[in-house]
């Protein structure tokens, strides 16, 4: 069972988690490692469309979450995502996902007759602080993929995409969104890698 502490008080105090911060701060989520498909390829791509992740209650709120113990969690009134952590991510996933060579965004007034849809579960979303010499920003997502076409639908892919990355020095806010962003990078580079094995068999071999 997951306690999750939601007092001030209990998160400055009772948790030692030092934080200098007395003013609300928002923070925006994106990836900006992948390189956009140049225009002449962009028709290239097939159909995409995101739908809207899931996340677990337990990170379902705008605060920042701090995982302080095997089971237990604080949460961070001063430093916040700029909307919902889901929404954040699915728009960061979707963009960067149709902006690419493997990828296209959905025709206006118009649905194609082959299209691809992701859809999944945000399962963790947290800055990881139980050693204090070793904080990171952890993120893991159960992600499908499925196909509709005239054959009706078809699971095309089927995983959990999980990245940790350590803070370092520096475990402000502003260093943990830097991480959390390059934790989604690398989550979307896997899934571009993962789409492209399965469209050309011959790369995996």
């Amino acid at each position: 069972m997951i306690t999750c502490i939601l007092t001030a008080a209990a998160f400055f105090a009772g948790c030692g988690i030092k934080n200098d911060y007395t003013k609300k701060q928002m923070f925006r989520l994106y990836a900006d490692g992948n390189a956009p498909a140049a225009p002449g390829n962009r028709a290239t791509g097939v159909p995409l469309a995101v739908k809207r992740l899931d996340i677990s209650p337990e990170f379902v709120g705008s605060g920042f979450v701090y995982r302080v113990d095997q089971n237990q969690f604080t949460l961070d009134y001063y430093n916040k995502y700029m909307t919902s952590p889901a929404r954040m991510i699915s728009d960061v996933i979707h963009e960067a996902l149709v902006n690419s060579p493997q990828f296209a965004p959905v025709p206006k007034n118009q649905i194609p007759d082959d299209i691809f849809q992701l859809w999944g579960k945000i399962t963790a979303l947290y800055c990881d602080r139980r050693n204090a010499s070793a904080v990171s920003a952890v993120v893991t997502m159960a992600l499908n993929l499925d196909r509709l076409n005239k054959d009706g639908f078809t699971s095309v892919l089927s995983k959990t995409y999980a990245a940790q990355i350590p803070l370092g020095k520096n475990t402000s806010p502003q260093a943990y969104i830097q991480a959390l962003n390059r934790g989604l990078d690398g989550i979307i580079k896997d899934i571009l890698s993962d789409f492209k094995k399965l469209r050309d068999p011959a790369d995996n071999q």
